[in-house]
């Protein structure tokens, strides 16, 4: 009796233990019935920006002056005043060096002397003549005294100007080369004093490449073309430190040849430049724009993704659904770069967190704007 009651009590058991294993078989398969749904990716999107560009190259540059002039002494002397501060910005005719002057005073003075007495005799040599009381060798003899007696005369006065050194133009002063004392010898190629540079307009030289040279070439056809850039094509400058090219300036020269020992043209641009912020021997960035205005569409260079097939974004419809859209660069206009084929200023883009995004999947926009590049 006992060992059926036994019996019966394990037939339960196992009962049960078959009982909870199938209802925990069952709860697993709900489980796998229904699989967790993840929410669409959150992404920004915007329209394209479309704006009138133009294009343009960026070259390395060097600013140097407009005029550079060694300030030399011209006539021997000591040297007794110096009338202007190192590195000082001068006026043109400024008085700036001056070298003794007594010697070339009293020349200036003796040489006077004899041309007034010149002057005197040529007078009464002539009036004799009318009168028949000298003759025409006579005056002809005084005329020859008086020409040389002014000639003597303009020369002191001229050494004796030399004596002053003034600024030839309105410019930027080097250091002073002699000092107050110092006694400056005759010399043929003369004394060199200081130097002065005019920085008011200024120069920013550069080169282009052979390889950009002839792509250049192929845009403007002709040499007339070309040539009728020169004094009209737009360059902007920027320095280190900079941003957005600040300096604007035009093309005023295009050397005629080719060096062959860089394989570059060198070009010059022209800049304004009051208030001194470019000075010569800086290092430029100098950005030339060409060809003819051009209505563009921009998208930030950061939403642009790239693979094996090439460049491409991703756009969304309607119905929020993300569709790859394979694109083709043009320029770049940093932060924006123009999309020459593939996407239209309609299309909505996505600019940011496309790193979740596949080809076909609904996604969770958020609407916002890309700024326009800034007017020039």
């Amino acid at each position: 009796m006992s060992t059926m009651m036994n019996n019966t009590m394990a037939g339960r058991m196992f009962g049960v233990l078959i009982a909870l294993a199938a209802v925990m078989l069952l709860s697993a398969c709900d489980k796998k019935a229904a699989p967790k749904v993840s929410p669409p990716p959150a992404v920004t999107v915007a329209k394209p920006v479309s704006q009138d560009v133009r294009s343009f190259e960026v070259f390395d540059g060097n600013v140097a002056a407009y005029l550079s002039v060694d300030l030399e002494a011209r006539v021997p002397g000591f040297l007794t005043k110096i009338a202007f501060d190192d590195g000082a910005y001068v006026k043109k005719d400024q008085l700036l060096f001056v070298i003794e002057q007594d010697q070339y005073a009293q020349q200036v003075n003796l040489t006077r002397a004899v041309f007034q007495e010149a002057k005197i005799e040529i007078t009464r040599q002539k009036a004799l003549l009318k009168d028949n009381a000298t003759s025409q060798a006579a005056v002809d003899k005084a005329m020859s005294v008086y020409l040389q007696a002014e000639a003597n005369l303009k020369l002191a006065e001229i050494n004796y100007g030399y004596t002053e050194v003034r600024a030839p133009f309105d410019g930027l002063m080097g250091r002073h080369l002699i000092d107050v004392g110092n006694y400056l010898g005759a010399s043929p190629q003369g004394v060199k004093l200081a130097t002065i540079q005019k920085i008011d307009p200024i120069y920013v030289y550069f080169s282009i490449n052979e390889r950009d040279l002839l792509k250049y070439q192929k845009r403007f056809g002709t040499e007339n073309e070309r040539k009728s850039q020169v004094n009209k094509l737009p360059v902007h400058v920027q320095l280190q430190g900079e941003e957005g090219y600040p300096h604007t300036g035009t093309l005023d020269f295009a050397a005629n040849l080719l060096s062959t020992s860089t394989g570059s043209l060198q070009l010059r641009a022209e800049l304004p430049n009051k208030n001194a912020s470019l000075l010569p021997g800086l290092y430029a960035k100098v950005r030339v724009e060409y060809g003819e205005s051009r209505l563009a569409v921009l998208i930030p260079n950061t939403s642009i993704l790239t693979d094996q097939q090439g460049d491409y974004v991703f756009v969304i419809d309607e119905a929020k659904k993300a569709t790859r859209r394979n694109i083709k660069r043009g320029q770049r206009f940093a932060p924006l770069v123009e999309v020459t084929s593939g996407l239209a200023a309609t299309d909505t883009v996505i600019i940011n967190g496309f790193i979740n995004v596949r080809d076909g999947l609904v996604v969770n926009p958020e609407l916002s704007t890309v700024a326009p590049l800034p007017a020039r």
